[in-house]
């Protein structure tokens, strides 16, 4: 499945009659006293969302989804699902008739909330830190593709190709023995590069990642076309050998960190736009103002952003909660609004005018402008 696309549906959800569960689960579960502890967890969560809904209207309907969601997790716990899969993202409400799983390679932080409406932030900063990747292990006679999503591995084919090696005959005998087994070398890696190519062409896959050593690597990138190595994010040496696991994960993890690299620079090419008027603004009053616009192209946020907020039920805008003040009022119409998680809301409203969002973790520059940052798509 598009991650991203299926945020954007999450995200126009709209309120039900009863709240949603939203649960994210690390199940990158070592020993059974994890998995333990993973249960205990859900038990005691569920427990105090039951509390919190004690004698309120939705009571009935979350009792219906305690049931499911105990039931899943109990599946999971019980290894009746992927055990590749290292995180779990699921809501349910019952009063909407929702179920959703999503599984991830990377895990989750356990967490768990009780809203209106999916809790969205932990499953967008993790999809904006991703995009789905083609990885080609090569060597001088096979290769391993991987066709990789945020949810795991999509697919794997092997490639092997006989390629004569070499012998100690001198001479013009060893020349032609030599220009023998360049032909057959270069046959492989023609063949690899036009199943990669072939892959890539269909669109799909974002990044490319190749893996193997730098001498085999320079020879194998000459047989791509322009178009595949413009999108060449990473490559590294790993032993052909190595467990699949062990290799996906690697690729995962240099992935995140390219991401975030790549972020950095975002930010730091927003501030030169924002400087000289450009389509960018930074700090939470300009974003806000430009989130209400429907002008948000990419909304920038850290970690760190945590503030309170509320959203108009009459005209629709989103603003900050005044923290002197125990109401919500609009401050435009004056009229009652709803107290929101702003930050929450924010990347609610931006997936609902087709625009991204993307996490800048530890960003120094987010953090002299209130932890937010957005490009635009018009002054």
């Amino acid at each position: 499945m598009e991650m991203k696309n299926e945020i954007r549906k999450l995200a126009r959800i709209e309120e039900g009659p009863s709240p949603f569960v939203s649960l994210y689960l690390n199940t990158r579960w070592d020993s059974e006293q994890q998995r333990e502890r993973t249960r205990l967890f859900i038990k005691n969560q569920l427990k105090r969302g039951k509390e919190l809904l004690k004698g309120k209207e939705g009571l009935l309907a979350f009792e219906e989804d305690l049931a499911r969601v105990e039931k899943f997790v109990e599946g999971l716990i019980r290894r009746s699902y992927d055990e590749a899969i290292d995180g779990m993202a699921l809501f349910s409400s019952r009063g909407s008739d929702i179920f959703l799983v999503y599984p991830s390679f990377m895990p989750f932080d356990n967490e768990f909330y009780l809203d209106r409406l999916p809790v969205l932030r932990p499953l967008v900063r993790l999809a904006s830190q991703y995009q789905d990747t083609l990885a080609v292990m090569v060597e001088t006679d096979s290769a391993r593709l991987f066709e990789i999503s945020l949810e795991g591995l999509v697919s794997e084919s092997t490639i092997e190709n006989y390629v004569p090696g070499w012998h100690d005959q001198g001479g013009w005998a060893q020349l032609r023995y030599q220009r023998h087994i360049q032909e057959h070398r270069n046959k492989h890696h023609k063949e690899v590069a036009e199943q990669l190519t072939n892959l890539f062409d269909t669109g799909k896959w974002k990044r490319v990642v190749l893996i193997g050593q730098d001498r085999t690597l320079a020879h194998f990138r000459g047989f791509l076309p322009e178009r595949v190595r413009q999108h060449i994010t990473d490559a590294f040496p790993l032993d052909f050998s190595e467990e699949r696991s062990t290799i996906l994960r690697r690729i995962y993890e240099r992935l995140f960190q390219r991401e975030k690299e790549k972020v950095f620079q975002e930010v730091e090419e927003l501030r030169e736009k924002a400087y000289q008027g450009g389509r960018a603004v930074f700090g939470l009053n300009g974003v806000l103002e430009a989130i209400n616009q429907g002008r948000v192209q990419t909304l920038y946020l850290s970690a760190a952003f945590h503030l309170p907020g509320g959203h108009c039920l009459r005209c629709g805008t989103l603003f900050l909660q005044d923290p002197s003040s125990t109401t919500f009022v609009c401050p435009l119409c004056k009229e009652e609004a709803k107290g929101v998680d702003l930050g929450e809301e924010m990347v609610r409203f931006v997936f609902r005018q087709d625009g991204e969002v993307k996490w800048a973790e530890g960003n120094p520059l987010l953090k002299e402008h209130e932890h937010v940052a957005a490009s635009l798509r018009f002054r």
